[in-house]
């Protein structure tokens, strides 16, 4: 046991190594000059526009929720943040935001059951979405660069993707194990906690594919909210003095997507999202300094926004125990 808790820090090394790798291999005196280039109101705009897609991303969720359930949309808009904040910055996989993003809503008063079901259907959604975002950049890539050597491993992949997304729909049918492990993590030691049961969850999931209208709308913001990811990219190369075509900048955000799946394992992808960039850069004709820039203005929008997030979620948690150890003395 103690060995497999030492994964996720070989990873986190792996990609600390590879992050290294890359700055090495590049320089900083690149990196620094190019974002020395941002203006203050360009990279605001830069934050804007994902705050706006953060929105979407909340509003996908919100679809997904009967509102009988409870969750407000602003806690949804709060536990999306944690689920990726707690994802990107947390040392764990991105498993361990999923949880602490339901259980971010599971606190706000939202049900387990309701909180794990609606979670589980808010990643296969937004997953699908994915699916067919990559499958966009694979095809623009196949027309602006039909001879890139990425073409075939990212087509592949994507087939591959394709059957674990079927395997992981076929799994929320009648996988209810997969839905109390969850929901047990999310709960905590709540009262909640002691009361899951697998056909609560079983109905929490089924209840959410019983409704196809609010799942086609949830698959159409998310996939919206993908492509509004290829803006923000769009945003931060203007932003860093490199004027590259929209249909470029979606197509190296969808293609990112492709590469950082395959590196889900690491935590925060750290290293694996600046090779990428790095790499997919070379294919469109942009600096490796600039590219890599981008990868970082990423990292430096996402701290400033996770650094308040996992605070209020520290004190919501810390408070929640000091409030059980009172009842309990």
């Amino acid at each position: 046991m103690s060995g497999f808790r030492g994964w996720p820090a070989a990873f986190a090394l792996l990609g600390l190594v590879l992050f290294t790798a890359t700055i090495a291999w590049l320089g900083w005196g690149g990196v620094v000059r190019a974002i020395d280039r941002v203006s203050l109101v360009g990279f605001a705009v830069y934050f804007g526009v994902q705050l706006v897609v953060i929105a979407g991303l909340a509003g996908a969720w919100r679809l997904l929720l009967d509102r009988a359930q409870g969750g407000r949309y602003w806690l949804l808009y709060y536990g999306r943040m944690v689920r990726d904040s707690a994802g990107e910055f947390l040392p764990f996989s991105h498993v361990g935001g999923f949880v602490l993003g339901g259980r971010a809503i599971a606190l706000g008063g939202v049900n387990v059951a309701a909180a794990t079901a609606s979670t589980l259907a808010d990643i296969t959604v937004e997953f699908l979405a994915e699916l067919v975002f990559i499958a966009t950049g694979v095809v623009l890539l196949a027309r602006l660069a039909p001879g890139s050597d990425l073409l075939v491993p990212v087509a592949g992949g994507l087939g591959v993707a394709v059957l674990g997304a079927a395997g992981f729909l076929l799994v929320q049918r009648g996988g209810g194990w997969v839905f109390r492990g969850l929901a047990m993590r999310i709960a905590g030691r709540s009262a909640d906690g002691v009361t899951v049961r697998l056909e609560r969850l079983q109905a929490a999931i089924d209840a959410i594919y019983a409704r196809p209208g609010r799942i086609f709308a949830a698959g159409l913001l998310h996939l919206l909210c993908w492509f509004a990811a290829g803006v923000t990219s769009y945003v931060a190369f203007h932003a860093l003095g490199t004027a590259i075509s929209l249909v470029d900048a979606l197509t190296i955000e969808a293609l990112l997507h492709a590469i950082l799946a395959a590196g889900f394992f690491i935590p925060g992808r750290i290293g694996v999202q600046e090779a990428a960039y790095t790499l997919l850069g070379t294919i469109f004709g942009i600096p490796p300094d600039i590219a890599l820039s981008v990868s970082l203005l990423r990292r430096a929008r996402d701290l400033i926004i996770a650094v308040p997030v996992l605070l209020v979620w520290q004190g919501i948690e810390a408070r929640r125990l000091h409030l059980a150890g009172t009842d309990i003395r």
